[in-house]
């Protein structure tokens, strides 16, 4: 989950930066210096536009909300591979018993038949409630990654504004959108100090937690 969590943050970034920044494109000399020194780009017609890179690897290792995030899913998905194996071993042992059971003719034909019904409708559930877990944890991780990203997306346009830049690329090992980018222009570490600054963990209620 964590490399699909890069990935799609790091399209998302890229887009969200991009059309979000590019109404900045005037240079503004009143504008606060950014802490790291912004890479000038000259454009045809002689205007110049401010690009700073932020490492997306980085961002989703170091924001505590994308790491607060991966741990919740990881203990539900934990907890419903749990439920499912426990089941799983609960209807192995009663498959075993049944199959005993019929070996040894323990078994009416009326019993046979009710207990291989009885079976085949507890297989259904087992399968229904795998995919019933699967999708709600699903579901549930595509709404609190949305908010993630959202708040990313929020937060990279409003910091653009107030360090000038024109545009911020995302850099990444696994989808590069930047073959090469000096160094100097890595604002990373301040956009991670300024989202772990303004993110608060919402703690569940003693009722929530069951």
């Amino acid at each position: 989950m964590k490399k699909f969590t890069t990935c799609v943050l790091s399209g998302l970034l890229m887009v969200a930066a991009t059309a979000a920044i590019t109404s900045c494109t005037q240079p503004n000399s009143d504008e606060p210096a950014a802490e790291t020194a912004p890479a000038k780009v000259q454009a045809k017609g002689g205007q110049s536009y401010k690009i700073a890179f932020v490492q997306i690897d980085t961002l989703t290792s170091q924001y505590q909300k994308c790491k607060d995030l991966e741990e919740e899913f990881t203990k539900k998905r934990a907890n419903a591979e749990s439920t499912i194996n426990a089941k799983g071993k609960s209807f192995a042992a009663q498959m075993q018993d049944f199959n005993r059971k019929y070996q040894s003719n323990q078994f009416t034909q009326q019993q046979f038949e009710a207990e291989q019904a009885r079976l085949a409708k507890l297989q259904q559930d087992l399968e229904a409630l795998q995919t019933r877990l699967s999708n709600s944890l699903q579901e549930e991780y595509q709404k609190e990654f949305q908010a993630l990203t959202d708040t990313i997306q929020n937060f990279t346009k409003s910091y653009a504004k107030e360090k000038g830049y024109d545009f911020i690329l995302c850099k990444s090992s696994g989808i590069d959108n930047v073959l090469y980018a000096n160094e100097a222009y890595d604002v990373t570490d301040e956009v991670v100090k300024a989202l772990n600054k303004r993110y608060t963990k919402t703690t569940p209620k003693k009722e929530d937690k069951k």
